[in-house]
């Protein structure tokens, strides 16, 4: 089920839907034009006016209107462009990550497609379904209402009546549909009467939108609305807009008492649908000291977000033990913020930051002992990697400048000094024992059906954030860990986890870490590498493509994810993105097993060092080495370094450099990697399947023989629960030209084809296990070669 359930109203699971459709996805391409939102009935346009507050970058095909940002095709289309849209239309902004969404009632997806017959006005439009993105559903169909409210997979999953009143009251509610708490929706059939009831006597909502924007409110009620209005408000909470005013409603909202408890609960439920309520508060709250609970009044919690800021940015003067115990004394005194309504509206991000920092105080209290690499990668993997992971969702909190400092300062403070520590002692016992050579270790499961995922420094406890997601998307995640080649950098490690590792071996160190293939010396560069993957029989494909699953004996190799690239690009602020990065990399899984693949096998090279502010630097001279990156060098033969040293992964009798602890020969990086820690070495393997899915069966077609229309059929192993089938199309049951039939004990069938018109066609031989999936395929022509 998609995750749009979990939005508290319509309004805002379909904004989540259409921001969904914003998302790149993959490494080829770049972030779409524009999101193309298509409406042939009109469908949705009550809903698009609700959106506008909390959408600037929502626009509406229409009448030249650039206040109510609506216009014609071609007005939309300078919108789109942002050198256009920057020199003629400044006034025009929003988030430069984010793609406008244009909303165009009357129009269907159809229209745009054929082009030919689309209508002069729309053609400028037209080309941004190639460079855009359409809010389509999975089908490619337009979004009708009641289809994003039933859908289970990518909207509400609710239970609509279908009948044509039902219809007609739910598009009639749908202003009223789109403010409503989805929880008050579920759990029944909903049927005309139910959508009838929204538009009267929901006093709560009715009031919310009035104190929150009462000139409007007011503007779009006639007299009769408005004096009943008044009259429920007297009846209901003592009350009378028409005399006491909004500001008066808005101390009464922030009292909370008696029957405005109710109207209280119901704007923390979906605040986002009232966003005057916050000023309103502001001006309403009563002077003077509070003698009650501080919750309702947005300015209290600021004042504390203020006292926050301030107490995490002198915690720069402690030592790290004290700097732990005032985040754990400052937990204390904030975490009931998180419960508050203004949390929910993102106004305390210091205050969810200090939810993680509480817990890094806690992880970094001590350095992670062992006497052996070993020994220290356990504990790492039972519990140590949880430093790392609360810096980063720590760091993620934060936005604006002054809260990602203050933040940092905190970090810094407390994991600076533990990363260093355990690092050290890291390298002590790493120096003391001998690091397995890339072939020594257990390769990724490569048998057939498996396609293996390499991601670029997907460090270990990202990982473990992507098998808690699969989980939570219904698959099966096994996970497991494995050293990383040293020096940690692309280069050397990623070859090292790849299954033609057989195939290379390591010469002389050289400035790029490069292996070499076995036999010829040559280095490894993409080309090659690709080459060999190719030859020892893996598809190798693009981020965009899914390969062909069901071809026989498939074994795929496909790389994702953009982690280091923006490690590298965005330093520390590559927190803020990690989520994204992990939901779409979960999606490309997804992908990959609904197109066939029995399981997914998520590869990796390194890890990587991240710590606001910087990573100290340590002098090491350009003139001593051929090379140097940030945390290794390649040193030339004649040097001496004080600096510490280890063995080449492929070849252990040439040395690199690498930094000693948490440091960097360039100082002041954010990001880092290709030294020796626990968070560069230990890495993350996961294999990902479908939950509940069957045991994979293998399966060969040994053998093909045509007598006449009848096909007589060989598979190996024999394996009972199998049925062999000729389509058309080897996925789709449907397009079969034969009555399947089971094979028997030996592995053998005969199927026959009725048609005679068929003999000659092209057909897949296909079998298929008890469930209806395809084991495997063989291509064939009906009555055999002619």
């Amino acid at each position: 089920m998609s995750d749009v359930r979990a939005y508290p109203t319509l309004l805002a699971a379909v904004l989540a839907s259409l921001q969904r459709a914003a998302r790149c996805d993959t490494n080829d391409m770049v972030a779409p034009a524009a999101v193309l939102w298509t409406d042939a009935d009109g469908q949705w346009k009550p809903l698009v006016e609700q959106m506008r507050p909390q959408c600037p970058d929502l626009f509406t095909l229409g009448d030249y209107n650039p206040d109510a940002r609506t216009g014609p095709a071609i007005w939309l289309r300078c919108v789109v462009e942002p050198g256009v849209r920057a020199e003629k239309f400044p006034e025009l902004t929003w988030s430069p990550v984010t793609p406008p969404i244009i909303y165009m009632p009357g129009v269907s997806r159809q229209t745009l497609r054929a082009v030919e017959e689309c209508p002069d006005a729309l053609k400028p439009l037209v080309e941004l379904q190639y460079r855009g993105a359409l809010w389509t559903q999975r089908n490619g169909k337009d979004w009708s209402v009641r289809a994003f409210l039933t859908n289970d997979e990518e909207g509400l999953g609710l239970d609509v009546a279908e009948d044509y009143r039902t219809l007609q009251a739910m598009q009639g509610a749908l202003a009223q549909l789109g403010a409503t708490p989805v929880a008050r929706l579920v759990g029944r059939r909903l049927e005309a009467e139910d959508f009838d009831r929204l538009l009267i006597g929901d006093t709560p909502r009715d009031l919310l939108q009035w104190l929150g924007n009462p000139e409007i409110t007011r503007g779009q009620w006639d007299d009769v609305v408005w004096s009943a209005f008044c009259s429920r408000c007297r009846e209901d909470y003592g009350f009378d807009p028409q005399t006491a005013g909004p500001i008066v409603g808005g101390e009464k909202l922030g009292g909370r008492k008696d029957a405005w408890e109710a109207v209280w609960r119901r704007f923390t439920e979906a605040p986002a649908l009232y966003p005057g309520i916050v000023d309103l508060l502001r001006r309403a709250k009563p002077s003077g000291a509070l003698p009650f609970d501080k919750e309702p009044w947005p300015d209290e919690n600021e004042a504390m977000e203020t006292s926050l800021r301030g107490a995490l940015a002198e915690l720069a003067a402690k030592s790290p033990a004290d700097a732990r115990q005032a985040v754990e004394e400052l937990e204390l005194q904030h975490r009931q913020r998180r419960n508050w309504v203004w949390a929910k509206m993102e106004l305390c991000p210091l205050a969810e930051a200090l939810r993680h920092l509480a817990v890094l105080a806690e992880r970094t209290g001590k350095p992670l002992g062992g006497d052996s690499a070993e020994a220290m990668a356990q504990l790492y993997i039972e519990g140590g990697y949880l430093a790392d992971d609360a810096m980063l969702r720590a760091m993620a909190c934060v936005k604006t400048t002054e809260d990602t400092v203050a933040v940092g300062t905190a970090v810094r403070c407390m994991y600076l000094p533990w990363l260093d520590d355990t690092a050290r002692n890291f390298q002590r016992c790493a120096g003391a024992g001998s690091w397995p050579a890339p072939v020594q270790q257990a390769m990724a499961n490569v048998a057939a059906g498996t396609c293996i995922l390499f991601v670029d420094a997907l460090r270990f406890d990202l990982g473990q954030r992507l098998a808690e997601l699969g989980g939570v998307s219904n698959m099966e995640v096994s996970r497991g860990w494995r050293w990383a080649a040293l020096p940690t950098v692309t280069a050397t490690a990623k070859p090292a986890v790849s299954p033609v590792v057989d195939k290379l071996q390591g010469g002389k160190l050289g400035p790029d870490f490069l292996p070499e293939l076995t036999g010829t010396g040559e280095g490894l560069n993409t080309e090659r590498f690709r080459k060999l993957l190719s030859g020892a029989g893996f598809q190798v494909f693009g981020p965009a493509q899914s390969g062909e699953p069901l071809a026989e004996a498939a074994r795929g190799w496909t790389e994702f994810g953009e982690f280091d690239k923006l490690g590298h690009a965005l330093a520390g602020k590559l927190a803020g993105r990690i989520a994204d990065q992990l939901k779409l990399l979960l999606e490309r899984i997804q992908g990959l097993l609904e197109a066939g693949w029995r399981r997914v096998c998520v590869v990796t090279d390194h890890g990587w060092l991240l710590v606001p502010g910087g990573i100290p630097g340590v002098q090491l001279p350009k003139y001593l080495v051929e090379s140097r990156w940030s945390r290794c060098a390649a040193i030339k033969d004649t040097s001496r370094i004080n600096v510490p040293v280890a063995g080449w992964s492929w070849n252990p009798q040439e040395h690199f450099a690498h930094a000693p602890g948490a440091h960097c020969f360039l100082n002041g990086q954010d990001y880092a990697h290709g030294g020796v820690s626990l968070q560069e070495c230990v890495i993350p393997v996961l294999t990902f399947v479908p939950a509940g899915a069957p045991r994979a069966v293998v399966a060969t077609v040994r053998e093909v023989q045509w007598v006449g229309l009848r096909c007589r059929v060989l598979v190996e192993p024999a394996t009972s629960g199998l049925r062999a089938d000729l389509r058309t199309k080897p996925n789709l049951a449907e397009s079969s030209v034969t009555e399947s039939k089971p094979l028997d004990a030996d592995g053998k069938a005969a199927l026959l084809v009725a048609d005679d018109a068929l003999d000659g066609t092209s057909v897949s031989l296909v079998i298929v296990d008890t469930s209806g999936r395809v084991v495997c395929k063989h291509a064939t022509i009906i009555g055999g070669e002619k």
